[in-house]
């Protein structure tokens, strides 16, 4: 029988994610999809020293460490419904990689671009904005990648599903938005919608509205099967 643990264990975040991502909705299911999307990690006291990051500029790639702070439940659940196996489908929690988990810890692997001081800059993240980072790792190539491994359901990474198209209106709108703060702002809506970010489950309603927060704006789109016409983008209320 195994000995029950009572003592529970606090860590301190180590760093804040600054992201293109303002909510849940639209981020992308996996790290890594999304390539130009774009992510500063800054250090927090006492850790912001130039000391601990020595020689982590050599790396190419790192294991990011963080917290789900958007997608705490009172109470876990044992099984989840993967977006991979169409939403409907149940498995077991620690057989998937959803954020809602007895402990809501995630693990993305992203592109380490350029290091200011003791901000990182990072690339291809799935980083909600504000996200608490507990920990970062260098990717190892040798250790961290596997040829042979198998990954059930998600053994190859999802082609993209939709083509998306642009209102003139939202065309003119993001050719004027798109500046060194909003970096590649076209291509960046483009490569997060074509992966549907809507539930896998929900129907198709090609008179709804969707709406999602990028940067400091706000995109919205309608969606009628595999078409995605994205409509305005406009500042965020938010």
């Amino acid at each position: 029988m195994t000995e029950k643990i009572d003592h529970q264990v606090a860590f301190t975040p180590i760093g804040t994610i600054h992201s293109c991502y303002g909510e849940k909705f639209g981020i992308p299911r996996q790290p890594g999809l999304v390539k130009c999307a774009t992510a500063t990690l800054e250090l927090l006291l006492p850790y912001d020293t130039r000391d601990a990051l020595r020689g982590l500029d050599a790396f190419s790639h790192l294991w990011i460490i963080f917290v789900f702070h958007r997608s705490t439940r009172e109470q876990w659940k044992a099984t989840v419904r993967p977006p991979r196996l169409g939403g409907n489908e149940r498995i077991g929690v620690f057989a998937s990689r959803s954020n809602f988990r007895p402990n809501p810890i995630g693990l993305s692997v992203v592109e380490l671009l350029e290091i200011d001081g003791t901000a990182l800059k990072l690339g291809g993240g799935d980083f909600l904005d504000g996200t608490p980072v507990l920990d970062i790792k260098p990717y190892i190539p040798y250790a961290d990648r596997i040829p042979e491994a198998t990954g059930a359901f998600a053994d190859h990474a999802p082609e993209p599903a939709n083509h998306v198209e642009f209102t003139p209106e939202a065309e003119r709108a993001i050719h004027a938005l798109e500046n060194e703060t909003r970096p590649a702002l076209q291509q960046l809506v483009c490569d997060m919608l074509t992966y549907n970010p809507r539930p896998a489950y929900q129907p198709d309603d090609p008179d709804r509205t969707f709406g999602t927060r990028l940067f400091d704006l706000e995109v919205r789109w309608r969606q009628s099967g595999a078409t995605v016409q994205v409509e305005m983008i406009v500042p965020s209320e938010k």
